[in-house]
């Protein structure tokens, strides 16, 4: 009997070396990496890494959802980002383009203004212009 309890002990260390374990289920950012990476790459199933992080099978299975939906986003802001923001820098270009019209507007209509002011005739206060 404790050969077979030694041997339980032994299968249930495997694979642990180089882990620190602490509160069961709280892993570094850094330990949810290399246990993705290696799940990823096919070193260590599901089963194997939740036994040596001490935590659920669910709980990596989330790790690695997590890892490539992350994954996921990075790739689509570098292919020039997403709907909202491909939307957003149309109308950037749009309100540049109506912002180059109207001050357009703006500077001939006030030229207009200044040229009328220089050669207008003042009228005599009481008369009518008729």
């Amino acid at each position: 009997m404790a050969v077979v309890a030694k041997k339980a002990r032994e299968h249930s260390l495997e694979g642990t070396e180089g882990v620190t374990r602490g509160r069961p289920g709280r892993r570094s950012a850094a330990e949810r990496k290399q246990a993705v990476m290696e799940l990823l790459s096919g070193k260590a199933s599901l089963d194997q890494l939740a036994k040596r992080y001490g935590v659920l099978p669910g709980t990596v299975s989330g790790w690695r959802d997590e890892a490539l939906d992350g994954m996921e986003t990075a790739l689509r802001h570098a292919d020039g980002g997403s709907p909202r923001e491909r939307e957003l820098e149309r109308r950037v270009v749009e309100l540049e383009e109506a912002l180059k019209d109207v001050s357009l507007k703006y500077a001939l209509a006030s030229r207009g203004v200044e040229a009328w002011k220089a050669t207008a005739r003042p009228t005599r206060r009481g008369r009518s212009l008729k």
